[in-house]
This record gives C-alpha cells, structure tokens and sequence, in this order.
C-alpha cells in the first residue's frame, strides 16, 4: 500500500487552508520566480501538461493568489504594477471553454481583432481538462474534467454552430467511434460494493439486470428489512401519493428531498437510506437528503413507478431534472472529455499550435504550448497568469479602455484592451472589478460551485475486472463513491483497450458532502476539504479502496497500479438552483442573470453565467457576452 509510483510531474500536492495567504515556500519554483515572456514555463521544451500526474484540476499555482486577493491580503503586499504596454481589441480572463469561444465569436466579428486570454491554469481548458498517459506505449486518454457533449436542453444555434465549425457532428461520431455494449459483450456488469464501516461487512454484489432484486441483495449485508424495503422501492407499482392528481404529486415531490421521500413517504426502513445516499452524487455533487424528489424521479429513480406521473417536466424543478423530463439532447463522449473541444478551439484561434483538419484527428494531436503566446500573433493564450485587477480608465460609462492586471511568476503585469470578457469563475469577479456595483457584486457572490474529485488510475490490466464480472462499481458508503472502467471509444488514430490483458485507465469520482446541510453550505465545506486533502491521502484511499473491492479478483494495489494523477475541482460544476433551498425568482431576478450584466466594457460569461453546469451553457454565455460589446 505504501509502494513508491513512478510519476511524471513537476507539480505536487500541498496542505494549505482556504483562507490562507501566499507564502513564497508554498509555491512550485517557476512560480516564485520572474521570468520574461520568453522564458515562461509554457514556452520551455518538453512543456506538456496534460502529461502531468498527482494533484491536477485546480494544481498548486493556480489559485494561491486569487485567495490572497479574496482575502484582502494581495494588494498591500503585491508591489509595482509592470505595463507590458502590450494593447488589444480584447482581453478574455479565463481560457476555458467559454473564454476560448468567446475569443472566437469576437474574432468572428472583428476579423483581424487582436485578443489576448490570460488563464491561471498551467494549461488550456479550464474544467475541460486532459489526463494523458503512455501506457506500454500506447496513447490513453481520460478525462480530468468535464465528461461529454449532453445537456438538458437541445443545443442553441450558437452553441451547435460552433461544434460545427469546429468539425463535430455529436450524433455521427457517436454512432461511428461509441461502444457502450462493449464490456456487457464481455459478460461484464455493475457492481455494488457494501464496506463495513457502513453496512457492517465488505461485500461486493454483482448486479444482474434480470434478477428480481431481493435475488440480486441476497448476498447483501443489507438487514432483512432493508433489503424488503429496497425491493418495493425497486419494484412495487404502489401508489403513495392517493387521490391526488399528477400536477399535485410533483407539485407536493418537488418540495420535499428524496430522503425524505423515502423515509416519510414510502416509509422504508432507515437502512435503504446508506444505500441510496450516493447516488446523486455524480449529478448533483450532494446527496439524496439535498435533491428534491421529483428530480430524481426525472431521472429514472425507483420509487414513484405506481404515482402515474406525467411525462415532462413542472414547475418548481431544478434546471437539469427539469431539461432531461423533456427530452435532453445529443451526447458524445472524447476519450479525454470535452477537452478536445478547447482544444479545437485552440486549433481554430492559433492553427500553428496544433496539427489537423478534423474533429477526430484532434484527439491524438499534440498541441504545441510554445506557440499559443507569440508576439506576431493577433490572438494569443498566456498561461499560468492570474488576473488580480481589471477596471475602467476612467469612467465606466465613457472610458474608452481597460486595464488588465494580472500575476505571472513573481511580478505583476498590466495590458490594456479596448473592452474585456471575464469568462472566469464569476465568484471571484467582484473581487477582481471592485468598481461593480454592489448589487451586481452580490448576485456574483450567491452562487457556490460545486466541489468534485475525478480520479484517472492507470493500471497494469484489467483482468481482475473480468473475473470478478464487473466493469462499473457503484460505492455508496466508500471515499470514492463510483469507479469505472474507461468508456471504449475508438475515433480518428485513437484506439481504446478491448483486451484485459492490456493496460487500462479506471475512472473514480468524490464528492465532498455534509449531509444534513444546506446545498451551498455542503459546498463550501468540500471546498475546504479538498485544498487541505494532500495528494498522499488521496492515494492512500484510492489504493485502499481498489485492493478491497478488486483483491477478490487478484487485484494487487503495489503491482496493479502504474500511475495516479487526482484532478481536485473545489470549485467544480457551476452551481444551479435548487428548489429545495433557493426561491423561485422571477425572470431577470436571478442571481446569475443580475450578476452577468454588461458594466461598461466588460462583459461576463462562464457556465457560472448560466446557472447551468454544462458546455453548451458555457458557449451560449460567451456568444451573449461578445453580442452585448458589440451592442454598445
């Protein structure tokens, strides 16, 4: 279990609470070190990122000074302010999805526009992050980040017109590169493993689809009565809502937790609740005790199978729930995410910087980092630079610029733009543009991210998989609440691994959680436990936790595991309400819809600027962004 990994990483993990301080000792070398445009760290040989293992997501670097400045602790230390007298069209904060694409809409109208992006991260992509590994060889792909093309709501005509630009049909690569039957071709299934210290036993139970459930828990160590319970909840076509009519059940669900549901409703027995607990986790980033019940009735729970519901969605639903109740939209997954779509825009802003014509050949291309910040460049992407300052020269009403100041090794720097889009966290705005007014900074401040941790393990094979018949585990009571095998795509030069014997990466997921609290107060506890959980911890739970479900299998975490890069998302998915916490506010009295209001020549976008955690939302907020520049 304490085994040494061999690991290709310049970046460590480090402790440091959320509302501390710089402190040079605490920063990675290049960090603390002035450097000149030439010699910064993105354009040194052999500079590759997504190659990068350990801590990743928001890495050491890459937030230390924002939290100073959220603190008010920056600026009476920060020193002289350094004019690069550098000048543009337009300075975008943020090189994520939203901000490269914002890059693009702008360009796309003002051909010709010199646009700088400025972005904390070491690299391109924001949440849209890449895990790269060479596995005996071979290129494996995951992602560290956002996990696909889907979204509630079909894709605007700005937001597919852009997938189209940049060489994605969703729907034919899906049918042409997808396999999703590949590991049940194999026999392989889902699992469900029970650890003692909340069911009282390990015990890992196979789930076979056919099975009549009281089969499937049979070797459970689920109580008699839970597992009875299970089974109706599953199973039982019972009405627990009578005589009232389908407006008035949802209306009555979407008021109450599924927890509550459960418990109060259905009235099971309280030792179903440690198995259903988790289960929204990967959508919502809390528990069944923070989800409203008739959102997950959206999404296929059991449970309300004898209510004779409707289809659609109601009122008083949550953004998500409310989009997949009427139909959803087309969905593709990239073996690295939807880092290939920043990527693609990458190629479509700087072409040098990344070989290929398609939106398949993306996926193995190797993006050249030296070349996103030349000074012959109309548009240019500089990484590992924080903005600390933008505001008006003058007033916001008539200034005829803006000033961009940002942190980059140990110095500070300023450019100035003829107008700004900040496609950052849209938290952090108020403290970057404190000339916003308060009622704008507020609404900013409302909402909190949602905290996530996704795990990229690489292992030597997958035969303790196979012969423990499993290709996806769902873990309710464990640290890592789900782990899965790698999806199979196969697309452009890219090849997945289709034989046990081959080396494979497995995907983990935690959710940080307070049950029992509020939605937005879970999430900042989890942000403060995600920066105070080091890289050590981490592999000792995900070792831990492999070795018991997989040592039935053979699994041996010393010799099974190759490689472990942890991407940490304090601040992960963009927060959408929730109708068991936050008010139905009317249409423009939201706070995301307050808070993303034009201020003179700065514009807001970001996902965050939609309430909505997904890529399509992210792009429809740069297109409204760069129209409102435009509209004057």
């Amino acid at each position: 279990m304490d085994a040494a990994i061999t690991r290709r990483d310049f970046l460590d993990g480090v402790a440091i609470a959320a509302g501390g301080t710089v402190a040079a000792g605490l920063l990675p070398e290049f960090m603390t070190t002035a450097f000149a445009d030439s010699a910064a760290p993105q354009d040194q040989p052999g500079y590759y990122p997504p190659a990068l293992t350990r801590l990743r997501g928001n890495h050491v670097g890459s937030f230390e000074v924002a939290h100073s400045l959220r603190d008010g602790n920056f600026w009476p230390q920060a020193g002289k302010v350094t004019d690069t007298r550098e000048t543009y069209d337009l300075v975008v904060v943020g090189a994520g999805i939203s901000g490269l694409a914002a890059a693009h809409f702008y360009r796309t109208r003002a051909d010709g526009a010199r646009i700088l992006i400025l972005d904390n991260h070491d690299d391109v992509g924001g949440h849209a992050k890449r895990n790269e590994f060479a596995l005996d060889g071979r290129l494996a792909l995951m992602n560290g980040g956002t996990f696909s093309i889907d979204s509630p709501r079909p894709y605007s005509a700005a937001a597919d017109g852009l997938l189209r630009t940049l060489g994605i049909d969703p729907v034919a690569l899906a049918a042409k590169c997808a396999d999703p039957n590949f590991y049940p071709s194999l026999g392989l299934k889902r699992g469900v493993f029970f650890d003692k210290e909340t069911f009282g036993a390990d015990s890992l139970v196979v789930v076979d689809g056919g099975q009549p459930w009281a089969e499937r828990l049979a070797g459970s160590p689920l109580s008699d009565a839970a597992r009875r319970d299970i089974a109706r909840i599953e199973e039982a076509q019972i009405d627990y809502l009578p005589g009232l009519s389908s407006e008035e059940k949802k209306s009555r669900l979407s008021r109450m937790s599924y927890r509550d549901f459960l418990l109060n409703v259905v009235r099971a027995d309280p030792g179903v609740i440690a198995f259903y607990q988790a289960r929204t986790h990967g959508e919502w980033g809390v528990g069944i005790d923070a989800v409203s019940a008739l959102d997950v009735w959206a999404f296929g729970f059991p449970g309300f199978q004898g209510l004779d519901l409707k289809p659609g969605s109601a009122p008083h639903m949550g953004y998500t729930a409310a989009g997949y109740a009427d139909g959803g939209a087309y969905t593709f997954h990239f073996p690295d995410g939807n880092a290939s779509i920043a990527r693609l825009l990458v190629r479509n802003l700087i072409p040098e910087s990344l070989p290929g014509d398609s939106g398949e050949d993306v996926v193995t291309a190797r993006l050249d980092y030296s070349r996103l910040d030349r000074g012959q460049s109309r548009l240019r992407i500089r990484l590992s630079s924080t903005a600390m300052r933008v505001r008006h020269n003058g007033d916001p009403a008539s200034a005829e610029a803006v000033e961009v100041a940002y942190m980059r090794g140990s110095e500070l720097h300023s450019v100035r733009a003829r107008s700004c889009v900040l496609a950052c966290y849209n938290a952090m705005i108020p403290y970057l543009c404190p000339e916003l007014p308060d009622r704008q900074k507020d609404a900013l401040k409302y909402a909190i991210k949602v905290p996530l941790i996704y795990v990229s393990v690489a292992l030597r094979n997958w035969t303790p998989f196979e012969a423990l018949g499993i290709a996806h585990v769902h873990a309710p009571g464990s640290y890592f609440s789900s782990l899965s095998l790698n999806q199979v795509v196969d697309i452009g030069a890219y090849r997945s691994s289709r034989s046990p014997d081959q080396p494979i990466l497995v995907h983990m997921m935690r959710t940080p959680v307070r049950p029992g609290l509020p939605e937005r107060d879970q999430h900042r506890a989890g942000h403060m436990e995600i920066l105070n959980t080091s890289f050590e911890s981490y592999e000792r739970e995900i070792r831990g936790q492999l070795g018991r479900i997989l040592g039935p299998g053979g699994f041996d975490p010393e010799r099974d595991i190759t490689a472990i890069t942890v991407n940490r998302w304090p601040h992960g998915y963009a927060y959408e309400y929730n109708p068991l916490f936050d008010p139905d506010w009317p249409v423009g009295a939201a706070p995301h819809e307050i808070g993303r209001a034009r201020f003179g020549r700065i514009a807001i976008a970001n996902s965050d600027a939609g309430a909505a955690a997904y890529t399509d939302s992210a792009i429809n907020q740069a297109y409204r962004a760069v129209d409102e520049l435009f509209r004057g």
